[in-house]
């Protein structure tokens, strides 16, 4: 697995996002609640990619911080899936984003269930504290621990 990791860092070492050529335009809309116990996040959108992906998870890492927040809740709505590759490199990227944050992720669309299985398995290797769910309310009572 280090074998793999390090490949995966040198990779995005040569090619960070701040260099890739992105539009301006926004594939996505976020909506934020700040709750007393935790921060929301609903994310929206008909087209999913790498990039696409990056930049909503850091928006809503910006914003978490921003608030200070210690838990958090994303709900996904976005139609299109992306590749098993670009979930691996994307579930990589979010402990440095979130560290010390309790995550619970809520996908929509549940033909998106064994992506997100996996993600999770690679976000909680590298540290992350989430777990996905199919349902917003399990996923708050899990969240309010």
């Amino acid at each position: 697995m280090l074998i793999v990791q390090t490949s995966v860092d040198k990779i995005l070492e040569k090619f960070p996002v701040e260099n890739m050529k992105t539009s301006n335009q926004k594939y996505y809309k976020i909506e934020f609640d700040n709750q007393p116990e935790y921060l929301s996040a609903y994310v929206s959108g008909e087209k999913d990619s790498l990039e696409i992906s990056r930049q909503f998870w850091r928006e809503i890492s910006e914003e978490c911080k921003r608030v200070e927040c210690k838990k958090l809740l994303i709900v996904e709505d976005i139609e299109e899936a992306v590749s098993m590759a670009d979930i691996y490199m994307i579930a990589s990227e979010i402990p440095q984003l979130f560290y010390g944050v309790r995550i619970v992720f809520v996908d929509t669309h549940l033909d998106h269930q064994s992506l997100n299985e996996f993600g999770e398995i690679v976000a909680t290797n590298r540290g992350v504290h989430g777990k996905i769910f199919n349902d917003v309310e399990e996923a708050k009572k899990w969240l309010l621990l």
